[in-house]
């Protein structure tokens, strides 16, 4: 049985019976090569890259769709067990006091299991930032794991002012988890954000980048301090 021809049919398409595509597993086999071809170059495309590696601290960076700022990940250990260093990730009323570029911070709301803070960035070479997140603790403890995950929540914060630069689409994640030998802590902090301003991407990537590396070292130095002696 023959199709009869339609405005979306070529000529040489048409002339085909249904049943010669049967006899063509070549074709199949060619379309799902480039499909799969297709899938492992996005995947690729989204792998870690590594950017630097000092003093035991790994620098990543990957692209996000949608956005001209890499998302970055930070990889450092600790000898403290994970509870130690996640009391001090968690405290981030204490975090002004120690944590580079963090100007003022304004805890909004406190559950217990949750956080809505709003904060300001004094910053090198730029105007000032600020933005509020929302931050939520989740703690497995048959795994001895912690994780903060971080999102935006602008609305529920003060409205924008002349005096800073509203940074949007934050999305982050601090996690602490055992060493592979069962001793200190690997720590791993990850964070995409939209600067805002006109900012080069490859600043803001490189800022960005080098940024988190001195928040986390400052965390794990902050550690160290608080559990010196236990």
């Amino acid at each position: 049985m023959r199709l009869p021809r339609g405005p979306l049919q070529t000529p040489i398409l048409s002339r085909i019976p249904l049943s010669r595509w049967r006899l063509a597993p070549g074709v199949a086999i060619l379309f799902l090569a480039a499909g799969s071809l297709l899938v492992a170059r996005a995947a690729c495309a989204l792998d870690w890259e590594k950017v630097s590696e000092k003093d035991g601290t790994l620098v990543e960076r990957r692209a996000v769709p949608g956005s001209r700022i890499h998302a970055i990940r930070v990889t450092a250990h600790s000898p403290l067990a994970p509870a130690a260093v996640f009391e001090t990730l968690w405290k981030q009323q204490e975090h002004p006091e120690f944590v580079p570029y963090l100007k003022h911070l304004r805890i909004l709301s406190d559950t217990g299991d949750e956080h809505i803070a709003y904060e300001q960035l004094d910053l090198p070479l730029v105007r000032d930032r600020d933005y509020t997140v929302r931050l939520r603790k989740q703690v497995d403890p048959a795994a001895n794991r912690y994780e903060i995950l971080i999102e935006s929540a602008n609305d529920a914060g003060p409205p924008p002012d002349r005096s800073h630069i509203r940074v949007t689409n934050i999305r982050g994640s601090w996690t602490v988890e055992p060493g592979s030998d069962g001793k200190g802590s690997v720590v791993r902090y990850e964070l995409h954000s939209e600067p805002g301003g006109q900012i080069p991407a490859w600043l803001a990537d490189r800022t960005q980048g080098t940024a988190a590396a001195n928040v986390v070292h400052a965390m794990l130095k902050r550690a160290l301090e608080k559990n010196r002696g236990n």
